[in-house]
């Protein structure tokens, strides 16, 4: 009886044998023989799946995006708001090995787009998706009160996604320096900063 292949499942396992390869070599060292060695397969069966090292590379990317937003998508689950939009933040700061190997992953292909248009505009579109999401939850917590009147939701939006890629870029460089403990406070202060302040909740209520 012929083998049965579970094409999806086998796309995956060359997916994370990829991510393995760009945290431990980085995104240079990441090469189709590199792949297909930790993958545990021939450089022929890659060929079955992707076109070619860059068809990779962005699959990797989009999976690994794919998997932080099903995990944002059940932490949010039953919250609204700010309480969602901090456990969604949660997710995206690299608070533990899983996200730490997320945000050596993001971080190498930043050097790589920089030379590619293709991954390039890949990024471009995902990071697009992302603020979309980002600027949802703003959007909802604005419809229940939780922001100041003059909180600009556009650049609440990219505070966000700055604070993510700044702190991501630090854990990368400097793990030391950049505590989960840390990470989570200057979240907190940030959200904080788009809240109404005491003075201006007394005087509406009065």
């Amino acid at each position: 009886m012929p083998k049965i292949v579970d094409w999806d499942a086998r796309r995956d396992e060359i997916l994370a044998a990829t991510w393995r390869v760009i945290a431990r070599d980085g995104i240079s060292g990441a090469t189709i023989r590199a792949i297909a060695r930790e993958a545990d397969c021939s450089r022929g069966i890659l060929g079955h799946y992707f076109q070619d090292k860059d068809d990779i590379l962005g699959s990797a990317l989009v999976l690994s995006h794919r998997r932080v937003g099903a995990r944002m998508t059940a932490a949010a689950a039953g919250l609204a708001g700010l309480a969602a939009l901090r456990e969604v933040m949660l997710e995206a700061l690299p608070l533990d090995d899983v996200r730490d190997l997320e945000a050596q992953i993001e971080i190498s292909f930043w050097g790589r787009a920089l030379g590619n248009a293709d991954l390039r505009e890949l990024q471009h579109s995902e990071f697009e998706r992302f603020c979309g999401r980002l600027r949802a939850h703003l959007q909802e917590a604005a419809g229940l009160g939780e922001l100041s009147e003059d909180c600009d939701l556009d650049l609440a939006t990219h505070q966000l996604v700055v604070l993510i890629d700044g702190l991501s870029a630090e854990r990368v460089m400097y793990p030391d320096r950049v505590s989960p403990q840390r990470q989570t406070q200057m979240l907190d202060r940030l959200l904080r900063s788009f809240q109404p302040t005491r003075s201006s909740q007394t005087s509406a209520l009065g």
